[in-house]
């Protein structure tokens, strides 16, 4: 065997003559996103870094091995995407001088959260933070590589759920890790099947540590909330949303429902529209009455009517109630179900068109549009953290009660119902995030209700239309792909969100048959909208900016300003027809025309500097690559001095014991020197104001 390389996405070693790693497959041409680091860095002259793993608003996750010791690691950079940049081909981060006191105060809140991490590196459930240091104008975590599954991937190879005895048994060391991060100030808001990993011993680990503006709503940072175990508080940043260790017990007893009921929670922004969360012990009578009742004190809305800490939600779960007590609980929960049905069906017929309530025989051939209301807009959310939205049925008391009487009636149609369940089986798409549980089912001989898709057939084949209002059209129509096909409509209106769908051409309810084409219409976005002022955004933010205010990429172009007049990569002009417009003037999008952005670039300010756009992600964004140093550096590289080092490895390396050592301040980022004037070019560009 010749010369050996690391392969970049398992970190293990093979023969350098190929191209594909044999171990996992990973191809060493794939291209890798230029805003990240490029796999094959070395960093801090022992860190080997790999491909991209995952990233938020706070930083990116890198694989990773310690060339010194040959362990794998995970490397944590710190990189802000709303508040800095990378340069062209190197590693180092480049911060505009406008973000400079945000970019500062975030890592050094970053910076504190894994110091604190690092004097927990003993407890067995949280992944170890083993090194940090300060390089290319960052600062960078290294933890120990994961050995392991995600809980969901765990729960999914588990019929979807857990028994209770199974939580009670592998859960508690993880509430115990919970509590004494919470007795050293540490709140994570984002436990979840995603963040919590289970290993080979059935041993829990917590991971999945960020600032907290990732975790909260216009926080300063792009934000990263986990669909059903965010709490409503960390949908506002306003004063009254106070977050606590309450916001971890919604995010505990969340996680405990998905994992003794195999059905993802309905998410907190619904559920303060409409609260209709099913307790678990209707979803499972096996669970026992009390600990569902924990549960749902544990996702109260209300963060004062909640459980206040990890210890009291753990003391109420494990006492053991008397029989009377338990009895009051089974049938308070039975009672508050019931009045919860009531009101859906209740709500379901004040909903129901006037046409239909007078003469509900006679069939509507198409749906009108609703009513506007009051709609909140949906969360922006990576995808790679979004688990499958389920659906679950309703058992009622007398269903349970009559099922000894209707299992004659069943066995009649039960080769029916194998066909279709086989059916079922082997046409469900695989996605990432698919539940997998199927239980206690009120199907009879002649329907078939499907979990995922939220669509029932009959034994002919048809299917029931659902109602698609209101949904986005992308996500849908990839969702119900094998059922039936969309056709959109675009259409610009004011009360829709962009690609979502307003009508349908067949009426809910109305039995369709398997690929028929639906007719809908779709929101190409708002007529009309405001143009945001663009004051101290870069190119690639002011995009965000118009996206948000509802203006749609076709409608507008980006233009390299002829002279330079301000900071490198920032807006100078808007015009439109040829004539200047203002921030704050209204734009009609209906209109077929363009408003032209003018940007200053590097070459404009200086003529020595190259722009090289390059696109991810569907948007593109300037990378500054200098030439020569008649640019103002706006942010100094801190000195290269590690926070915290393991000890010294010998060649049998073993894990040494936690170091004593004192923490060493997060690293200082000195003000920024008054930038250098560069000379006037020959546009007559004047120097950036300071």
């Amino acid at each position: 065997m010749g010369d050996l390389k690391h392969c970049y996405k398992c970190m293990e070693e093979y023969d350098a003559e190929l191209h594909v790693c044999p171990h996992c497959g990973y191809d060493e041409n794939t291209p890798h996103n230029p805003m990240y680091i490029a796999p094959g860095t070395l960093l801090h002259e022992k860190y080997l870094c790999g491909i991209l793993l995952e990233f938020n608003g706070e930083g990116a996750t890198y694989a990773g091995k310690d060339i010194s010791t040959g362990k794998k690691v995970q490397i944590r950079e710190y990189m802000p995407i709303t508040l800095c940049t990378r340069i062209k081909n190197r590693s180092t981060i480049s911060v505009n001088y406008n973000n400079l006191a945000k970019y500062k105060a975030f890592m050094a809140e970053y910076t504190e959260l894994n110091k604190s991490l690092a004097r927990l590196r003993n407890n067995q459930n949280i992944i170890p933070v083993l090194d940090m240091f300060a390089e290319n104008n960052t600062t960078y975590t290294i933890f120990e590589h994961i050995e392991g599954v995600k809980l969901l991937d765990y729960l999914k190879e588990n019929a979807g759920e857990l028994s209770w005895d199974q939580v009670s048994r592998i859960f508690p060391p993880l509430f115990t890790t919970i509590g004494i991060l919470h007795n050293s100030g540490i709140i994570h808001r984002a436990i979840s099947p995603d963040t919590v990993y289970i290993n080979d011993k059935g041993e829990l680990k917590l991971c999945g540590f960020s600032v907290a503006a990732v975790r909260t709503v216009n926080a300063g940072l792009e934000y990263e909330l986990f669909k059903g175990y965010a709490a409503p508080e960390q949908y506002s940043a306003s004063s009254n949303s106070r977050q606590g260790t309450w916001t971890d017990v919604y995010g505990v007893s969340a996680l405990l429902y998905r994992a003794l009921t195999g059905c993802m929670p309905i998410d907190s922004v619904t559920r303060l529209r409409h609260d209709n969360l099913h307790e678990p012990y209707i979803l499972d009578s096996r669970l026992p009455p009390h600990v569902s009742s924990v549960i749902m004190k544990g996702m109260s809305l209300s963060g004062r009517d909640r459980i206040q800490t990890i210890t009291e939600l753990v003391t109420q779960l494990f006492e053991q109630p008397s029989d009377d007590e338990e009895t009051a609980t089974v049938a308070a929960i039975q009672a508050a179900e019931a009045k919860r049905e009531a009101a859906s069906r209740q709500q379901a017929a004040n909903n129901m068109p006037r046409l239909q309530r007078r003469n509900p025989n006679q069939p509507v051939r198409r749906s009108a549009p609703p009513q506007p209301q009051h709609r909140q807009e949906p969360v922006r959310e990576r995808r790679y953290r979004d688990e499958e939205e389920y659906s679950y049925e309703r058992v009622s008391t007398v269903d349970k009660i009559k099922v000894p009487i209707i299992i004659s009636i069943l066995l009649i149609a039960i080769l029916m119902i194998i066909g279709v369940f086989v059916y079922n089986i082997i046409n469900e798409p695989q996605e990432e995030e698919d539940p997998r549980a199927k239980r206690k089912s009120s199907t009879s001989a002649s329907e078939v209700v499907d979990e995922d898709s939220e669509i029932t057939s009959d034994s002919s084949g048809d299917i029931e239309m659902p109602s698609l209002v209101g949904r986005f059209f992308e996500q849908t129509s990839e969702k119900w792909a094998e059922y039936f096909t969309l056709e959109p409509e675009y259409e610009y209106t004011e009360d829709y969100a962009m690609d979502m769908i307003y009508e349908q051409s067949i009426e809910e309810g109305t039995m369709i048959t398997q690929g028929a084409v639906i007719e809908v219409k779709v929101s190409k976005g708002k007529i009309s909208a405001i143009i945001p002022d663009f004051k101290d955004l870069t190119v690639a933010q002011y995009k965000i900016r118009l996206e948000k205010a509802g203006i749609p990429e076709d409608n507008y172009e980006m233009v390299e300003a002829k002279t330079g007049n301000g900071a490198t990569d920032s807006i100078t002009e808007i015009q439109l027809d040829g004539e200047k417009v203002d921030p704050g003037t209204m734009f009609n999008n209906k209109a077929g025309k363009k408003l032209t952005i003018y940007y200053v670039s590097a070459k404009t300010v200086n003529g020595t500097t190259a722009v090289y756009n390059e696109s991810y992600n569907d948007t593109t964004v300037a990378y500054n690559y200098t030439d020569t140093t008649t640019v103002a550096s706006y942010y100094e590289e801190p000195t290269q001095q590690a926070v915290w080092t393991e000890p010294p490895t010998q060649a049998a390396y073993t894990d040494p014991p936690a170091p004593v050592a004192t923490d060493p301040p997060a690293p200082v980022v000195p003000d920024p020197p008054a930038p250098v004037t560069p000379p006037a070019d020959n546009g007559g560009g004047e120097a950036p104001a300071e």
